[in-house]
This record gives C-alpha cells, structure tokens and sequence, in this order.
C-alpha cells in the first residue's frame, strides 16, 4: 500500500506559526499535501460521474430490454451499453481502489501523523509559562485530537459533500438533457438543502464547539484525579474526585444531548425534502411520459438518480454535521497549537559560550502576571568559580531567580548576562547546554534508566555513562530494577515521572544526569533533600568533586549543606536581606542565624529522642 515517507513525516515544520484563523490554520496543515487532495478530488468526480452512469444503464437497459425487435434493438445500442459497462465495470473500481490506497495509505496514516508531528514540535517549544497555566493531558490531547479533527474535515469534504455536489451536478445534466422539467425537482432539492444549512449550520457550529469544551473539561478532571492518585489513595478522597467529575460529566452530557437535538431537527426537514424530492421526480416523470414527451428510459434513469440523490443527501448532511462537530474541536485546539510563543526563539542568535562562568543580574525587575514584583531593580554579581548558597522564607524568589537564569521567563527591565551575555541575545539551547541542573522536583521520563541519565549527554559513551552511575552512588540499586517486561538495570522503564523508584533513587538518577553533563555552572535546588544523611554524606563527597572550578548556586532549606559556601545570601521580600559567609552570618545574629538554631535545636531535639528510644529498648 501506498505510505507517506518516514522521512516527511518527521521532516521540520513550516517556518511560520499556525496563523489564528480558522481557514488559515486548516490550510497551513493541509497545505504540503495539496497533490494528494488533488488526486482524491480527481477520484471523487470520477465516480460521483461513474455512478450516475449506473442510472443512465439502467434507463438504457430499460429501453432495450423493452424492444420487440432484440437483435436490431442490440445492433444499434451495443456500443453505448458496451461503453457505460466499461465505465461502471473497470473504471469506477480502479477509481475507488486509487481514492481507497490514498485515503488509507496517505490520508489517514500519513498525513496525520505529520500534523501530530507539527503540533508537538510547536506545543513542545512554548515557553514555560504557556505549560504553567495549562494540564499535561489537556494539552497531548489537543496535540493528538486536533489533527485527527482536521484530517476528518478535509476526508468528509471530500468524500461527502464533493460527491454530492458532483453528481448532483451531473444528475441535473443529464435530467435537462432528457427534459428540462425533469431537472426541476433537483434544483429545488439543491436551495431546500442550502438553505437547511443556512439554518442549522450556525447552530451546529455553535453547539459543537460548547460539546468540545464540555468534553474537554471533562477529560481535564480525569487527568488531574487520575494523576494525584496517591493523594488521593493517602487521604481516601475518590469521593472528593468524583464530585468534579460527576459535575463535568453532567455538563458534557446536556452539551452533547443540546448537540444532537439539533441534528435531529436537521435530519428530520432533509428526510421530507428527500421524500418530496422523490415524488416530484415521479409525479413529473410519469406526466411527461403519458404525454409522450419523453421516452420510458428518461423515467427510468431519472428515479435512480434523485433517489441517489436523496440517500446521498442524507449521509452528506450526517457528514455535515461531523464536520461542524470537528471544526468545534479544531478551534478548541487552535488555543493550544496556534498560542503565540511569548519567548520566540530567535534563530540568528548566537550560541553560549561560557568559558569563566560569571553570571550578572543586572537592575531586573520582574514579576507573575499582574502581581506586585517578585524583583525590583535587583542587582547580583556572581564570580567565575563561586559556591553562592541562597536561603529565604518560600515565596522569597530564591526559584524566581533560577527560573530568570535558566530563561524560563524573562525579566520585564534590566538583563541576565552570562559572562557579559545578555541571555536574551543567545540560544536557548546553547544557553541551558552550560548549565546542570539538580532540582527537589525529581521528575523522570517513562523511559529507561540509561535515556534518563543521557539526557545530560546524548553522546555520552558507555564508560562514561557507567562512570556517572557510580558516582552518584547509584549502581547498587540500578542493577537490581525489572521493568513489568522483564527489562532490567540500565534498559528497565522508571515508570511515569519515574514511579517506580523511590524519593532518594530519582534523585540519584538526576545527580548522575548532571555528573555526566558537566557543565560550567551548576544549579541546585535541594539537591539532597530526597536523601537520607548516610546517602547525602556518600554522595556529597562526589558532589563536592563535580563543582570544583565550577559556578554554583545552591538553594536549600537544610542550612547544613550550605556550610562551605563561599558566600550565602538570605533572600527576603525581593532583595538580600543578609549576605555573608556561614560564620559571618552566625555572627551577625540576623535571619540566617535565627533559622540556623531552629533546625539545629530540631536536630538535636530528633537525636535526643532517638538515643532515648534506643536506651528504653535495651532495658
């Protein structure tokens, strides 16, 4: 069977974004395909026109058979009849075999694996802040759902209304050829018909798009239950789940029931227009015949033709109305596909190239929304080489500042600069390409241990890969894991977000991610905290060899693992409110050394509590 090449699949984008109207974001898809649309247009003509030969044989055949003199009625009509079977016996099905090879090899296959393809490169290169506001599974569904929407349109224009037009088309030719009142009952069929689409149209339309936002919704609230199910499980709260959705699913149904009312009434007015289109047919047919102004065969040839007509009509109209339900869930995921990018790339930009690793916030100010400023002409220098530990109440932008490093989000006045680059004025992926990451949000791809860890270095060799491992102190328990498929170490799936494994393992997954990346600047926020203080010290050694000569900025809420920094800033309110090493900020007696005896009174508190436990057992 006939299959779009691998290779256009995965071919890259159009350079332009998806334009934001409807017409324009269908013809951007559909666009690059325009030669096989052309062929199954072709195909459509060619048998909606085969097929109403089939009513021409039939009124040939009629007047033949009726003759009372066979061999000279054969004599003289065996070349007509001889040509409408060649038409009808050989060219209409080598017609539907090219329309079916395409549709079923290029159309539905093919070319909607493409759009999903665009419609992933584009959603996946958003900026941060479009996935804040937005469901995972909302979005991969508008990135799945929306093409098969569009590809459904484009099919059943074709299938459907293309044919109906084209035979419609020649069926009042050749009504008029015979007679031209005949061609009176299609015509008047044809405005009956447009204006039922006047009518209803706008009101599918309408009741469409609502049904798509209701289903939406609805598929929202599976996907956030569904995805808190230890919460869920932790606090019994399947009750607290199936309030929502019991809500969105109510409100789906009206929509879909108010959807259908609507198609029923359509349907209804097209099933008399069919019936009155039929009996005109009849009624005229058999005057003009008692009157001998046409012949048996025009009769004959004319009730096949409007009752293909009128059973067409009826399938065309139920397509209509898949149409409109379709373009309801296109512009459902126009909101997605089609959202403006608010951090473009800029594909001339130049790339990164941090050699010493200085890092510059430079008078920022910045913000969430329409929220006071989390800064306000904020100034930081960060020497090459230096350990800068950042402390503060949660709230204070401690993340806010990683966020503005990182590019996630960019500063509304004053610059980030890298080695006296304004990050702005560089590649994104050149950009995060120097810079490791090791967050508390230890999230893990559904894929293998090996493909996690390569993340930080695609091309990383296999003794490296193994060299990372060990270093982060991950190699006693990757040997061990077994996928459901029977999988294991390196090559066993980490289950969605990385389930399968504990708190601590992600975590020492992601240390070996950064370890293998070894990038100039190193970010970490909480690090360690998943561990327990045997695996922290472990690992800590190996941590402290990976920042050597290396940029840092550390973020902790466990003031101990920030004791050998070359410098901590205590982060309140948008500024630094103390700044200083671990002793002179003890010294100082301020916020840091306030937070610094609460967590050791707790420790001491919990060890306390713990060599009583153990004196109690003992005796």
């Amino acid at each position: 069977m006939l299959r779009l090449p691998r290779a256009a699949i995965l071919a890259p984008p159009p350079p332009s974004a998806p334009p934001a109207s409807l017409l324009g974001f269908c013809r951007y898809f559909l666009a690059e395909h325009r030669t096989i649309f052309l062929w199954l247009f072709l195909c459509g003509f060619g048998v909606a026109f085969a097929d109403a030969l089939v009513a021409v044989f039939i009124g040939k055949m009629a007047a033949f058979v009726g003759q009372a003199d066979r061999w000279a009625a054969w004599n003289e009509r065996w070349p007509v009849l001889l040509a409408l079977l060649v038409a009808i016996g050989f060219v209409r099905p080598l017609l539907i075999w090219l329309d079916f090879h395409l549709r079923n090899g290029f159309l539905i296959p093919g070319v909607t694996s493409r759009m999903r393809w665009i419609s992933h490169w584009r959603v996946i290169r958003q900026s941060w802040s479009f996935f804040q506001g937005d469901s995972p599974g909302r979005l991969a569904h508008w990135v799945m759902q929306t093409p098969g929407a569009l590809r459904e349109v484009a099919e059943a224009a074709i299938r459907a209304v293309w044919y109906l037009a084209m035979y419609g088309l020649t069926s009042a030719a050749l009504l008029g050829h015979a007679d031209w009142r005949l061609m009176l009952p299609i015509l008047a069929w044809f405005i009956g018909f447009a204006l039922l689409l006047r009518r209803f149209v706008p009101q599918l339309r309408r009741k469409a798009d609502a049904n798509a936002d209701k289903y939406s919704r609805l598929l929202a609230e599976l996907v956030d239950g569904y995805g808190n199910i230890l919460a869920v499980k932790m606090f019994t709260a399947a009750a607290t789940i199936d309030a929502p959705v019991g809500k969105a699913l109510l409100a789906h149904d009206d929509a879909q029931a108010d959807h259908m009312a609507s198609v029923t009434g359509f349907m209804t007015r097209l099933t008399l227009l069919n019936t009155a289109l039929l009996l005109a047919t009849a009624v005229i047919g058999g005057f003009l015949w008692l009157h001998e102004m046409i012949p048996a065969e025009a009769v004959a040839m004319a009730l096949p033709l409007v009752w293909q007509v009128a059973n067409t009509g009826g399938w065309v109209a139920w397509e209509v109305s898949g149409i409109y339900q379709n373009l309801g869930e296109i512009r459902q995921g126009m909101g997605v596909i089609a959202a403006p990018n608010t951090m473009p790339e800029d594909k001339t930009a130049a790339r990164l190239n941090a050699r010493r690793g200085a890092i510059t916030f430079d008078r920022i100010t910045f913000g969430y929304g329409d929220r006071l400023p989390v800064f306000r002409n904020f100034s930081l220098d960060i020497a090459p080489g230096e350990k800068l530990g950042l402390v503060g109440r949660s709230g204070a932008g401690k993340s806010t500042l990683v966020a503005l490093l990182l590019r996630l989000a960019d500063v509304q006045s004053g610059a980030v600069r890298i080695d006296g680059q304004d990050i702005r004025s560089v590649s994104t992926e050149s950009l995060r390409e120097q810079i490791s990451v090791v967050t508390q949000d230890v999230s893990l791809f559904h894929r293998s241990i090996r493909d996690n860890i390569l993340c930080g270095k695609p091309d990383a060799s296999e003794t490296e890969l193994q060299d990372a491992i060990h270093r982060a102190r991950a190699f006693d328990f990757v040997a061990d894991v077994e996928d459901e498929d029977g999988r294991r170490g390196l090559d066993a799936t980490v289950g969605e977000r990385g389930g399968k494994l504990s708190g601590g393992q992600r975590q020492r997954i992601m240390l070996a991610r950064a370890l293998l990346k070894d990038a100039p600047i190193v970010i970490l926020d909480e690090a360690t905290s998943a561990l327990d203080s045997e695996a922290e010290q472990a690992i800590g050694q190996e941590l402290q060899a990976l920042l050597i000569g290396k940029t840092v900025i550390s973020i902790a809420h466990r003031l101990s693992s920030l004791v050998n920094m070359d410098r901590i800033l205590v982060i309140d309110d948008g500024g630094v409110a103390e700044a200083g090493t671990h002793g002179e900020l003890l010294r100082k007696d301020g916020l840091y050394a306030r937070l610094w005896r609460q967590q050791t009174a707790v420790r001491e508190a919990d060890a306390e509590q713990v060599f009583n436990q153990s004196i109690s057992m003992k005796g």
